[in-house]
């Protein structure tokens, strides 16, 4: 036969198997692929809403002065176990004890204006008052006789013009000074005005507030701790002048607090009180919701929550800012729950059951967890989930069930 003959003749053939493999491809691989099932049944389990969450939160604190001064003394360091009532800073309180004794000198001069007021004068002052007015009575009585004398003699020219108006500009002062004596007399008497009495308590209490005010900067400027806790760190040193309102240290409460966001339809699933579990690292434990924030934030749109950690674990486990996970409980689910390690994802999530011998994909719609399981839609009570060697497969490949 040509040679130009037979190599048309192998290309056709080539070009044939070509083909026929090509329309073949949709033919099921005659392979038989072992795999793992389970009868899938209804079931309930507990829900829980896993989020990642936030060690820290609202418990470290920063702690300040309220009035400008030298640190005199820091009494503990930075990691250190405080307890409520032990001293952490304390400042030179010389300035401030001067200032607290001077108010309280000012309230007390007030004080005794007040009670001088309300009392009343005492019957000493009164007799002083009385011989006031009797001196400048007789003093006006005097002056009085010896004008009345020095007018007749000036009617008959014995006297001078000069001489009776010194004597009236004498009766005069003599007659002001008995009215004087007069009233003094009649207020010490009859006692205080109201109004006098209320302006002598306003200063009272402008005396004692400002008085108070000094001895809360005094208790002020010695810092101690008000709750249990840890010193995240030490701002200040000793010498330093210290301004008021500005942090001297932080503190970490002993409560360990936890802190996640919750999406909108989640957050009305829980209330304070609902139980969570925290996973730190290797460790889990307890926890409880403490605090949920009623408007979503505006960056993320989720809900704050605070999870406060029942029972805390050690301090060296534990640091502010670090990730971890967070199982709110959501009560009972009732449904099918498949495990999760049997679900495939192209881009929508899918099982494999098997359906007479042969491998069936279902797309199905995932719902609440509970650990390694998760809630689905989209398969029915009796049918046989593929749960190992799905990997292996696709639809339509023949299994057999181990």
């Amino acid at each position: 036969m040509n040679k130009k003959i037979i190599a048309i003749c192998l290309v056709i053939l080539n070009f044939t198997t070509l083909s026929g493999c090509s329309k073949n491809d949709k033919k099921i691989d005659a392979k038989t692929y072992p795999v793992k099932t389970v009868e899938l049944q209804n079931q309930s389990h507990l829900s829980d809403l896993e989020y990642e969450g936030i060690t820290g939160g609202s418990e470290v604190r920063k702690l300040s002065f309220k009035s400008p001064a030298k640190i005199s003394k820091i009494y503990v360091v930075k990691g250190q176990k405080v307890k409520k009532g032990d001293n952490l800073v304390g400042l030179d309180k010389s300035d401030l004890n001067l200032a607290e004794n001077a108010a309280k000198a000012q309230m007390d001069a007030a004080q005794a204006q007040y009670d001088k007021a309300v009392n009343g004068a005492q019957a000493e002052d009164i007799n002083k008052a009385q011989i006031a007015v009797k001196n400048a009575q007789d003093e006006y009585n005097y002056c009085k006789d010896l004008y009345d004398k020095t007018v007749n003699l000036f009617q008959i020219k014995a006297a001078t013009q000069q001489q009776v108006n010194d004597l009236k500009i004498k009766l005069d002062g003599s007659e002001s000074q008995l009215n004087a004596a007069k009233e003094t007399l009649t207020q010490l008497q009859n006692g205080t005005r109201e109004e006098d009495k209320q302006a002598a308590l306003a200063q009272v209490n402008a005396a004692k507030a400002n008085y108070d005010s000094k001895v809360n900067l005094v208790q002020d400027a010695s810092l101690v701790a008000d709750e249990d806790g840890y010193v995240v760190d030490v701002l200040c040193k000793e010498g330093e002048m210290q301004q008021a309102g500005y942090p001297v240290i932080l503190v970490r409460s002993d409560d360990q607090v936890i802190t996640a966001g919750l999406s909108d339809d989640d957050v009305k699933k829980i209330q304070v009180g609902t139980k969570a579990e925290v996973k730190i690292d290797d460790t889990t434990t307890d926890g409880e919701i403490m605090n949920i924030v009623q408007a979503p934030d505006k960056q993320s749109g989720t809900y704050s929550a605070e999870i406060k950690i029942l029972n805390p674990i050690d301090n060296d486990k534990y640091y502010v800012g670090q990730s971890v996970k967070v199982y709110i409980d959501n009560g009972e689910k009732s449904g099918i729950w498949i495990p999760i390690t049997s679900i495939l994802n192209d881009g929508q999530d899918y099982v494999y059951t098997v359906e007479d011998g042969r491998a069936v994909r279902k797309n199905v719609t995932l719902g609440d967890t509970n650990e390694n399981e998760v809630c689905i839609d989209g398969l029915e009570v009796g049918e046989n989930l593929i749960t190992e060697g799905m990997k292996n497969i696709k639809a339509g490949y023949q299994v057999s069930a181990e």
